[in-house]
């Protein structure tokens, strides 16, 4: 028992017996790829490092109409643009557009789409707020109202890219494309949504923002 004992001391303190509020303001000092090998420990560790005030502690100040986030798995930066913070075309028009509130939204206003036959929602960041070096998507956040018509079988043209750059087209699709970071690379960020060739009219859409995640996992 004596050399069991002498082993357990040469080895160190058991920091895992602290508090977990304790062990949770120490991770929260470090970073995101510590806290993720930090919760590898043991499971106290893991809980310390899974708690909201370690990962809130990562984030930069918030911005207007712009909201932070953190990717648990690979420790990077997400970024969500609010409707405020994109081109609408007629979003300040109220037969067309109205801003609104949503209980579950992180922002204070969202747009709902009242009435329009040319749909067109663009947002753009600058790639010094991103990562170089990495692989991003972008996703537009909406949802749907009971009342919404107009865009069964209609495709909606969709892309991102580096601004003066031909961005990706896909249709029908949350995810508004894809774009990768390079070391160096300063300009900004262009995403947008369109449908302006049938000239059909279209209800029922409520944009919350557009949100900018990493897609690589590690």
């Amino acid at each position: 028992m004596a050399a069991i004992e002498e082993a357990k001391r040469r080895d160190g303190p058991d920091f895992s017996a602290l508090p977990e509020g304790c062990i949770a303001r120490v991770v929260s000092l470090t970073s995101p790829a510590d806290a993720c090998r930090l919760a590898t420990l043991s499971p106290a560790f893991k809980s310390a490092c899974d708690s909201d005030v370690v990962w809130a502690s990562f984030l930069p100040p918030e911005r207007p109409q712009t909201s932070f986030s953190l990717d648990r798995h690979s420790g990077k930066k997400c970024i969500m643009l609010s409707a405020r913070a994109l081109s609408i075309i007629w979003g300040d028009t109220p037969i067309y557009w109205s801003w609104t509130c949503m209980p579950i939204s992180r922002f204070a206003e969202v747009a709902e789409l009242i009435d329009v036959c040319w749909l067109e929602i663009r947002g753009r960041i600058s790639s010094c707020m991103l990562l170089p070096g990495t692989h991003y998507a972008a996703y537009l956040v909406f949802k749907i109202t009971p009342r919404s018509y107009g865009f069964e079988l209609l495709p909606v043209e969709v892309g991102v890219g580096f601004a003066g750059d031909d961005a990706g087209k896909h249709e029908r699709s949350i995810e508004l494309g894809e774009f990768l970071t390079k070391e160096g690379q300063d300009g900004e960020v262009e995403m947008r949504v369109m449908e302006t060739k049938r000239g059909n009219w279209k209800a029922g859409l409520v944009v919350e923002g557009i949100e900018i995640r990493p897609k690589d996992r590690k």
